[in-house]
């Protein structure tokens, strides 16, 4: 299948090509700015569906809305009917098209172009009216106020905002994309407007915040509630700003006589994670927790752990190492160690359900005989 796509140096054409490249049923044909008019008539005879993503969104020109946005839409579609095509076009349109914008005016005479197409020649027509699209490869101070917003943190430039309890619509990319494929595959669909569904509500301040939250905190802090869908995405979008030179960060080490300890990541909601190294022959641990929990798994080496129970005073050891993958979890009220038995210095990752606070460690020395 021959997928052409139109405004193929934009950004949701840039995460749309690289999705359609994961297939091998389909061959990607492209059209941008530089390409020639004889170039552009011979992908649309090929093409057996195009993507229309191209337009401007960033332009106060009436006149320059409408050639980007109205009169290409009428060139392709003069042309495909003039050469008895009837290619189903997926359009990325906006919900501005409802306002009276010049943006929205021009989105939405391309669209009555469209449907004057299907009326005559049959063609299959989808027309999504998108709101604020995010995700990587977007440009700020252009493509939606959440690039800009995220470029800003990310370089410490000062949020400006006009109307903080403003709500707005948004979508990310990847969702759109999803939308996109499933589109491919729709067949006479009655509704030239196909519903645009993960669409996320929020105010500009609150937008703002969230955004502004991702670097306060030290590298190893991860944002609170990273597993909610927006805020993962937010974060996504964030980081896909970062200079070649952030793409790594170096952790703190602990070192005493008996290895090192370094914390890898923080989160409010998990917890954190971190790992330490027992030199042979010594011993780490001897306190018990009230309610913290923790979970344990050798890496390298070869260790005991040992528990006793602090009312009962029953006993427990567990040999744990590299190759039997054992995970072993710590219990409230049992007050354990872990001594290195073996030649070489052994390596532990351990995740704790909560992130150290050294005002409430509920760490309790208790020495485990």
């Amino acid at each position: 299948m021959n997928i052409l796509i139109i405004g193929s140096q934009g950004f949701i054409a840039k995460n749309l090509m690289v999705r359609l490249s994961e297939f091998k049923d389909y061959n990607i044909l492209t059209v941008d700015k530089k390409t020639s008019n004889q170039d552009l008539c011979k992908k649309l005879i090929k093409a057996d569906i195009i993507f229309h993503l191209a337009g401007v969104n960033k332009e106060n020109n009436p006149k320059y809305n409408y050639d980007n946005n109205y009169v290409f839409t009428e060139k392709i579609c003069s042309f495909l009917e003039t050469n008895y095509k009837k290619t189903k076009i997926i359009y990325a349109s906006s919900i501005q098209a409802e306002l009276k914008n010049y943006y929205g005016k021009s989105k939405l005479k391309a669209e009555n172009i469209l449907l004057s197409y299907k009326k005559k020649t049959g063609a299959e027509i989808l027309i999504y009216r998108l709101p604020n699209i995010f995700g990587k490869w977007s440009k700020p101070y252009y493509n939606s106020v959440i690039s800009t917003f995220c470029y800003q943190t990310y370089i410490n430039e000062k949020i400006i905002i006009s109307d903080p309890k403003k709500k707005i619509p948004l979508l990310y990319i990847d969702d759109l994309i999803f939308i996109f494929l499933k589109s491919i595959t729709l067949n006479k669909q009655k509704n030239c407007f196909p519903k645009v569904t993960n669409v996320y509500l929020i105010t500009l301040l609150n937008l703002a915040n969230l955004i502004r939250n991702f670097n306060k905190n030290e590298k190893i802090y991860l944002p609170k509630n990273i597993s909610n869908s927006l805020i993962k995405k937010l974060y996504s979008t964030y980081i896909s700003f970062f200079s070649k030179k952030d793409f790594t960060y170096k952790l703190k080490r602990f070192s005493d006589h008996r290895g090192y300890f370094t914390e890898f990541l923080k989160c409010s909601n998990f917890g954190q994670i971190s790992f330490f190294s027992i030199l042979p022959g010594q011993i780490r641990g001897n306190h018990y927790h009230n309610t913290k929990t923790e979970k344990f798994v050798v890496i390298t080496g070869q260790v005991r752990f040992n528990f006793i129970n602090i009312i009962t005073k029953e006993k427990l050891s567990i040999l744990a190492n590299e190759k039997n993958n054992l995970v072993i979890n710590s219990i409230p009220g049992w007050a354990h160690n872990i001594q290195n038995t073996g030649m070489q210095t052994a390596k532990v990752l351990v995740w704790v359900n909560e992130i150290f606070d050294k005002n409430n460690p509920d760490t309790i020395f208790y020495k485990v005989k």
